[in-house]
């Protein structure tokens, strides 16, 4: 493993500070926007937030046996289910008056909800939150492959990898896993050639999750072409998020789309930690040491290897800025972007505390 200069002070073998996550979080859930690093409390709760914090708690505690932290895995999942529609969906916002907006209703958030459950149940942290991931499972199972939003399925794929290696696991979640990748490669299929090889004509947000989804959906059913389809698409898109070799993912300010110029800011820190996790991904299935260096390289973003060369990562706060501007650093630290951070930290430690210091 080469040595990476930014992560110098960092040990992946300790677990990270949670200190901002947990001034984030109240009874209710985790407020998911800040003025500055101050909770807006005008601006409420996501489905999105809640669900990463589950997924967190139970990461967290699986590598560090932190059963203190447990309590707040109740309260994220309590959230969850709450947000669940007649429908099998999810509420996406909620007000800070408690009150979900009707029409806020998306497949993204259901893909969410569907891998912090489904991790839930596979690291099994304490018997209350499994069996209440288990029970929300049993209510939305129905939708799960109706889901037509290419990251929604992207995001349950990465659910029903972990229920399909969960102890006593059904044969059904490697048979979902293994519908909804061929979903995805039949959209890799359709857009690819030569030039672009990607899922959509275009690339917007979260685009890691492509090539980390199909990478656990090989390990699930053995099928190559998955594996195939996840480097490709991860090799590609490792090439156009760099700027002269430094990480540069695809800017929410006009984002990319295939033959036009590529939008360099709104750099989102969720960006950063979904190719940490593809890159993890494949990683784990061949232990090619390039791709764990790669993985260091994009988490090295939120230190400073950025085109403004810049801390995303706030190191007194313990929370995590909301990207990088043409200015240089969005001064607000909402939820989303100390979640991915930790959950790119926690897959670091995943592998780290398994390797021989």
């Amino acid at each position: 493993m080469s040595e990476n200069k930014y992560l110098k002070a960092i040990d992946f073998r300790q677990p990270p500070d949670l200190k901002f996550l947990k001034r984030l979080t109240n009874h209710t859930g985790i407020i998911q926007h800040t003025k500055y690093s101050v909770p807006d409390r005008s601006l409420g709760y996501s489905v999105d937030d809640n669900a990463r914090g589950l997924l967190i708690v139970s990461l967290y505690d699986k590598l560090f046996k932190d059963d203190t932290l447990l309590d707040l895995g109740t309260v994220y999942l309590s959230f969850v289910q709450h947000a669940k529609t007649k429908d099998n969906l999810f509420y996406n916002f909620m007000n800070y008056e408690n009150k979900f907006l009707d029409h806020a209703k998306t497949e993204d958030g259901f893909g969410r909800v569907l891998w912090a459950l489904g991790y839930t149940v596979f690291a099994n942290p304490r018997r209350d939150l499994v069996l209440g991931s288990q029970s929300l499972i049993n209510d939305i199972e129905d939708k799960i492959l109706e889901i037509k939003s290419p990251r929604a399925i992207a995001y349950s794929i990465a659910g029903l990898f972990y229920l399909s290696i969960a102890k006593e696991a059904e044969t059904k979640w490697m048979e979902y896993t293994d519908q909804l990748a061929s979903k995805l490669t039949t959209l890799y299929q359709k857009y690819s050639n030569n030039d672009w090889k990607w899922f959509e004509p275009y690339m917007t947000y979260a685009n890691g999750i492509f090539p980390y989804s199909l990478a656990l959906a090989f390990i699930a059913t053995n099928k190559k072409v998955y594996l195939d389809i996840a480097k490709e698409s991860l090799e590609f898109l490792d090439k156009v998020s760099r700027e002269k070799g430094v990480p540069c993912p695809i800017g929410q300010d006009g984002w990319y789309t295939q033959g036009k110029k590529k939008a360099l800011f709104d750099q989102q820190p969720v960006e950063a930690a979904d190719m940490v996790l593809a890159f993890l991904a494949l990683y784990k299935t061949e232990l090619n040491e390039e791709y764990l260096n790669k993985a260091r390289d994009w988490f090295s973003w939120y230190h400073g290897n950025n085109v403004k060369k810049i801390e995303v990562y706030d190191e007194g706060t313990k929370g995590c800025f909301d990207g990088i501007n043409e200015m240089g650093i969005n001064l607000n630290q909402g939820a989303e972007s100390i979640l991915t951070y930790i959950l790119a930290y926690l897959d670091l430690s995943d592998i780290e505390l398994k390797i021989e210091p």
